[in-house]
């Protein structure tokens, strides 16, 4: 079984930059309400331009971001699952699909979820991984996810279609939401990687002091 320390490291650090990112998404979509009248005034064409400007910024940091998130968090989740199936044989999933899911229509809404329940379990109880609950964290978690997608997903349609003022504070609303939706979203998620990461590190060693 192979150490999880360095794939966790980069992973959390991933996550926070892409928080950090995600922040910046949400402070412009709270300029561009203020900007368009949303809390008062409408700003001069030169504030508009610079909120502009800074919107598209924000939104390209946070595509790149967001990108090198998924990469590391898939590492970590592909090694994870690796060391799981060295534990059990009773995972139903493979370290790639346990990935790949997320990918694939429709059975990305449940399929990773299973992945990371499995090796959750095993994880803690190699010998009887149906006897480990799952813990209430994760099933969060999991609804964050999903609802951060559904939202980032009317983001991205409202923004192809956006023409008047109303929308464009709408979807300022929308990213100053989602953003409070993925803080939450990403302490839940590193909270989960360090305890499996720990439990698989303490299998490890209670097995070298055996």
């Amino acid at each position: 079984m192979q150490s999880l320390d360095l794939r966790l490291r980069l992973a959390t650090i991933a996550v926070a930059i892409w928080l950090a990112a995600d922040l910046g998404v949400a402070i412009s979509g709270g300029l561009i309400i203020a900007g368009l009248g949303g809390t008062g005034a409408i700003w001069s064409q030169a504030a508009l331009q610079r909120v502009d400007s800074f919107t598209a910024i924000a939104g390209l940091v946070f595509m790149v971001a967001y990108l090198g998130s998924v990469i590391f968090v898939a590492r970590w989740i592909y090694r994870a699952s690796e060391n799981a199936h060295t534990l059990s044989d009773e995972l139903t999933i493979s370290p790639g699909w346990a990935v790949g899911w997320y990918f694939v229509p429709f059975a990305a809404l449940f399929k990773p979820f299973r992945a990371m329940r499995e090796t959750w379990q095993v994880s803690l109880a190699p010998d009887h991984p149906d006897s480990v609950e799952v813990p209430q964290s994760m099933q969060v978690w999991w609804g964050l996810w999903i609802l951060t997608n559904v939202l980032g997903n009317i983001s991205f349609r409202l923004a192809l279609r956006a023409k008047s003022t109303d929308d464009f504070i709408l979807g300022g609303w929308i990213d100053i939401i989602t953003f409070a939706v993925d803080v939450p979203l990403a302490v839940l998620l590193i909270m989960l990687m360090r305890q499996i990461s720990a439990n698989q590190r303490s299998i490890v060693d209670t097995a070298i002091f055996e």
